[in-house]
């Protein structure tokens, strides 16, 4: 098996089925008492369920654990230099059998990046950083497009620095 990591400042939590009466914990601890905190849950398991359909728009994939959620100083990582400090950022790993199904041996995450960029997403759940539109942020894209610009990309070109939200690892190949 390929091992590959999503990281993200996207939250991305998998709450699993929200089905149940008022007050309860999701698989992550958090608490569910009220119509808002249902709401955040739901918008979790929603930018959940897109990652997910995104990663296997190219193959199939396994997974042991949900994504883990990480607060720290953001240093030496792949997100953007807008992102500095304290933030909250979700890593998610996962399996393919196939080889080079993301991508080919000089990157194998190149597809990801491409499946995943300016992709809607809902904000504004348990992230700590700011996103200047509402996507998948996986590449910096300050060159001219061929065809006309999307709002998006002219959003992200006129601003100043690197606003990378989501970046991926390839871990290489593990004996599962």
């Amino acid at each position: 098996m390929h091992e590959f990591r999503v990281h993200t400042l996207v939250d991305i939590t998998d709450n699993g089925s929200l089905a149940k009466q008022f007050p309860f914990k999701t698989p992550c601890g958090d608490v569910v008492h009220d119509r808002q905190t249902l709401a955040t849950a739901k918008n979790q398991n929603s930018n959940f369920s897109t990652m997910l359909q995104l990663l296997q728009i190219s193959g199939n994939i396994v997974w042991e654990q949900s994504p883990i959620r990480v607060s720290d100083t953001l240093g030496n990582s792949g997100f953007g230099r807008f992102y500095e400090g304290k933030h909250t950022s979700w890593h998610f790993q996962f399996f393919t059998e196939q080889t080079d199904v993301f991508g080919d041996p000089q990157n194998p995450t190149s597809e990801l990046i491409e499946n995943f960029h300016l992709v809607p997403i809902i904000n504004f759940c348990k992230e700590t950083a700011t996103f200047p539109i509402q996507t998948f942020i996986t590449k910096n894209t300050h060159k001219p497009a061929l065809n006309q610009a999307t709002t998006e990309q002219k959003v992200i070109n006129a601003l100043a620095g690197d606003i990378i939200n989501t970046y991926f690892s390839y871990a290489g190949f593990t004996n599962k």
